[in-house]
């Protein structure tokens, strides 16, 4: 019995394709705890920038609870809000520091500027009406994932983000 032509071909895509979704797997894993909550913060700004609020939604944790007593739920009805009233979202973040307090556990200082224009560089900032905030975020591994369990923020200044 001979195969089609194109049957080699498809399989040869098929076994790169998963090859290429194991190294991904593997390098994940091999990532530092630190290097995933980097990941974790830079999906979320990409999400937001694409108001994507089901990707937002699978980045929080079901144990969610912060200071003004919201819940996850709360906090996708205010994510909601901002996608809906703001045609655009752009987003320039610093990560000011990431500690891992417990194996499972960690908390990120953030620095956030949002505006309804792309932001290159800090260097943008001065010339853009751009809300800028501290976000301090606690992290949680639930089912080797990391998400976000609380957060609170904080207005930032213009110097908090050009200072070194």
């Amino acid at each position: 019995m001979t195969l089609p032509l194109m049957y080699p071909a498809r399989l040869a895509g098929l076994c790169l394709l998963i090859m290429a979704l194991l190294c991904s797997a593997c390098s994940r894993q091999r990532e530092s705890p630190e290097e995933q909550i980097r990941s974790l913060i830079r999906n979320a700004v990409i999400a937001a920038e694409q108001k994507d609020l089901g990707t937002m939604r699978s980045l929080v944790s079901d144990q969610y609870a912060d200071d003004q007593g919201q819940n996850k739920r709360a906090v996708e009805g205010l994510l909601r809000v901002h996608f809906l009233r703001n045609q655009s979202v752009h987003l320039y973040t610093r990560i000011v520091s990431i500690t891992l307090p417990q194996p499972d556990r960690g908390r990120a200082a953030v620095l956030v500027a949002m505006a309804g224009t792309p932001i290159a560089s800090e260097a943008d900032l001065p010339g853009l009406r751009a809300d800028l905030h501290r976000f301090e975020i606690d992290v949680l591994r639930e089912d080797k994932v990391w998400r976000v369990q609380r957060a609170t923020w904080y207005r930032a200044e213009l110097t908090d983000f050009i200072s070194p």
